[in-house]
């Protein structure tokens, strides 16, 4: 992967079509722009929001020093979580891409929900820990930068090994039943009782927590 520290960045550029002759030109899209080395990148998204929240992740990489890839045009850790094969890799990748850029609150919702949808995309494979070891191994090793990682137990490191096997692979979530799964995990508490909130919300932002708040 070749990288670079020479990164610029552009307006949003608001995207436009006109459906008839003579009619007002209606917004269609917005595109963030900017370079990376001398190479000119580009992202459309449907929303104004949506591009200024990926512009403001950029932005952000690019202020504590990250290095660009420069055919993608992601940050390093963007890149990580692109190229992800697993369920399993891909959590981790994101958490780790998103960590230095959020409040400890956000943090603890993201790796709670993440955790939640990561121990059922998981295969039938002999040797499964406890859910409560999965979550553990997850919360207190996998989602922690390297830094602030301590020694695993043998039984965290177990759970460890074991989540690198036997994660299904992203493309697993075209399936019916797998998304379904882990719809139904974030629907639910910690001590199985249905959550107060719509799951919806929950699976479309994975950094907030299911509200198991009391009825």
């Amino acid at each position: 992967m070749t990288t670079s520290c020479k990164v610029k960045f552009w307006d949003i550029r608001t995207n436009t079509r006109a459906d008839k002759p003579g009619k007002k030109p209606r917004i269609v899209s917005h595109t963030v722009r900017w370079t990376v080395g001398n190479r000119e990148k580009s992202q459309t998204f449907k929303t104004k929001g949506l591009a200024e929240s990926f512009l403001s992740d950029l932005r952000q990489a690019a202020k504590k020093g990250e290095a660009f890839d420069v055919d993608s045009g992601l940050p390093a850790s963007m890149v990580k979580a692109k190229d992800a094969r697993t369920w399993y890799a891909f959590a981790v990748a994101y958490v780790h891409a998103w960590w230095p850029h959020a409040a400890a609150k956000s943090r603890e919702g993201m790796t709670d929900t993440l955790a939640t949808v990561t121990r059922v995309l998981v295969g039938d494979v002999p040797g499964r820990p406890s859910d409560e070891i999965i979550r553990r191994a997850l919360r207190e090793y996998s989602f922690l930068p390297e830094d602030r990682r301590l020694e695993p137990t043998p039984e965290i490191a177990r759970a460890v090994r074991w989540l690198e096997g036997a994660s299904l692979p992203l493309s697993a979530l075209d399936e019916t039943k797998h998304a379904r799964a882990a719809l139904e995990a974030l629907a639910l508490c910690l001590d199985g009782m249905p959550a107060a909130r719509s799951i919806g919300a929950q699976w479309s932002a994975p950094g907030r927590r299911v509200n198991c708040s009391p009825r």
